[in-house]
């Protein structure tokens, strides 16, 4: 797609530059270069910037002092005088480095530009002006009624599209309007692809530009998950696809009215040949004078010849493109095809999604429904219960008051016998201030005594933790578990047991030094050893608990191997 986006926009080019020759042609007598001249052939004649001033003194007289040959010595001058004009006129310029040895298609577009903004008034001037100017010299080949290559360059291309205001310009804008970031394809609104098509955006937008919206939403399409492309973007496709199209058909076009004016050409040529060959029997000096017209026809001939052949290769590489471009069409029709299918698809699952939620928020609604006549028959039940509450307070409401009555009874006989107590009590007050007083003396010594044991009791809980830490904060026990009821003793894997943990384990189905291993723990309770044996051995982290400490005591091994019975207290 690259390649042949290249190659049409190097025909486009060629096209341009002709037309552009072919207008200096007829606005300046001296111009005299052939409409299939090279870009370093344009550049060698415009480098001085002689013509380009004269082309502005011609289009608008007085805008530019002196005459043909009276400019200035510095050919950057000339340019940069131009290029004044030009940026006052408002029109797309060029830089000096690009008359130099830069691209030849900016120098192109600006003459063009300047040539489609002069005014009627002034395109009259100067075709009068045109009219009272020597003509150019006329090729040998060219017949009368017969329109020049660079005529029909411009009537069978430029004049396909019929545009009423300049081609760059709106060129330019319609390349502005199809400038967009990468993934922003698929995100364009419908109106804005609308006025983008209904426009003549796709008519006046350079083919590079097309080439780039086509690649852009192919590589969008492949980026995505699933590929979808939108109806919308899939519209704007086809549209430029078709434009795409409508421009090769017209190169196409163009390349077969050439091939038939270098038939005609060569026609002429072979009759003029023959006339030649008629005279070469007249006298040496008429002799002479055919053989080098016969030789310049001949080699005018073989030029003809030259390009013919190439337009014919140019014809085929058109055409084969053309089949590629519909190729790639017939591949995106395709595509489509399978993502309206995957969209289908995709439809569907949602549809069975919305079904299959609207039948759970059904069943949602039901227990809700349910959960509220539940909540009522409970507020009814806890009413009930309230009443009963109710009657129930009162029954002891009443009970309360007769039991008042009776306590307002037994107080009265209490305030009597209270008198007679207090008078005991003021004998005894007098008694146990004595023994007050007695007691606070002893009771000092004891206040001494419990200090000095509160000092003793915490100094030897501190001493007793850190006998604890000397122990070892993590500690690793083994229990061998008993053999149950009905157990043959004699098949125990245990081979030794240690006094300082040690533990030897045999396996009977390896030999040599592979059949034994040792193990090391900080202690070993063998068959006989008791729950309260194993209890007393850890009661001293239990005070530790009571301390403040953290304490974790865990046991683990495989099922059956007694890790319950050890974790319980030794009574059970």
């Amino acid at each position: 797609m690259g390649t042949f986006g290249g190659q049409f926009e190097d025909f486009h080019a060629d096209d341009r530059r002709a037309e552009v020759i072919d207008w200096l042609g007829g606005l300046l007598p001296e111009f005299d270069l052939p409409l299939d001249s090279s870009d370093e052939e344009l550049r060698e004649y415009l480098i001085d910037g002689t013509a380009l001033c004269y082309t502005a003194d011609k289009l608008m007289p007085g805008v530019l002092e002196g005459v043909w040959g009276g400019y200035a010595s510095d050919h950057r001058s000339n340019v940069k005088k131009f290029l004044s004009v030009i940026a006052e006129m408002g029109l797309p310029g060029f830089s000096v480095k690009d008359l130099e040895e830069g691209s030849m298609l900016s120098i192109v577009e600006c003459l063009l530009a300047l040539r489609d903004n002069v005014s009627a008034g002034l395109g009259e001037n100067m075709s009068n002006y045109a009219a009272k100017t020597p003509s150019r010299p006329v090729a040998p080949v060219s017949t009368p009624g017969r329109r020049s290559p660079g005529e029909d360059r411009r009537r069978g291309v430029w004049d396909a599209k019929s545009p009423q205001r300049s081609p760059l310009l709106s060129g330019q804008k319609a390349n502005e309007v199809f400038q967009f970031k990468r993934g922003q394809y698929t995100d364009l609104p419908a109106a804005k692809i609308s006025e983008m098509i209904q426009s003549n955006s796709l008519d006046n937008a350079p083919t590079q530009s097309l080439l780039r919206v086509v690649n852009g939403i192919l590589d969008e399409s492949i980026e995505r998950k699933r590929g979808e492309i939108p109806h919308r973007v899939v519209y704007l496709l086809r549209n430029v696809v078709q434009e795409i199209e409508h421009r090769i058909s017209i190169q196409a076009e163009h390349i077969r009215n050439q091939n038939n004016i270098i038939k005609t050409r060569e026609d002429k040529y072979r009759s003029k040949i023959k006339a030649l060959e008629t005279l070469v029997n007249g006298t040496n000096e008429e002799n002479e004078m055919a053989i080098n017209r016969l030789e310049l026809v001949k080699v005018e001939k073989s030029k003809i010849d030259e390009r013919r052949k190439i337009g014919e290769q140019d014809m085929v590489r058109l055409m084969r493109e053309k089949e590629n471009a519909e190729n790639t069409v017939t591949n995106l029709q395709q595509e489509i095809q399978v993502m309206s299918r995957m969209f289908e698809e995709y439809r569907e699952q949602m549809e069975e999604k919305t079904s299959q939620m609207e039948e759970h928020l059904t069943l949602r609604a039901k227990e809700a429904e349910f959960l509220l006549m539940q909540s009522k028959k409970r507020v009814e039940e806890l009413e009930t219960a309230s009443e009963l509450q109710l009657q129930l307070w009162s029954k002891k409401a009443n009970t309360f008051r007769s039991f008042m009555d009776n306590q307002k009874l037994c107080i009265k006989d209490i305030r009597i016998s209270s008198q007679s107590i207090k008078q005991e009590m003021f004998a005894l007050q007098m008694k146990w201030r004595d023994e007050i007083s007695n007691m606070g003396l002893d009771l000092k010594g004891l206040v001494d005594a419990a200090e000095n044991y509160h000092g003793v009791l915490a100094e030897n809980q501190k001493l007793f933790n850190e006998v604890q830490e000397l122990k070892g904060n993590i500690r690793v026990y083994c229990r061998v578990r008993p053999f149950l009821p009905g157990q043959d003793g004699k098949s125990t894997a245990v081979d030794y047991i240690g006094e300082n943990g040690e533990i030897l384990i045999s396996n009977p189905s390896k030999q040599g030094k592979d059949g034994y291993r040792m193990f090391k723990f900080n202690k070993i309770f063998n068959t006989h050893v008791s729950q309260a044996e194993v209890f007393s051995d850890i009661q001293p982290l239990i005070r530790s608990v009571l301390d403040g400490f953290n304490v974790c005591i865990f046991a683990y091994g495989q099922t059956g191997s007694g890790k319950t019975y050890t974790m319980v207290l030794p009574n059970l």
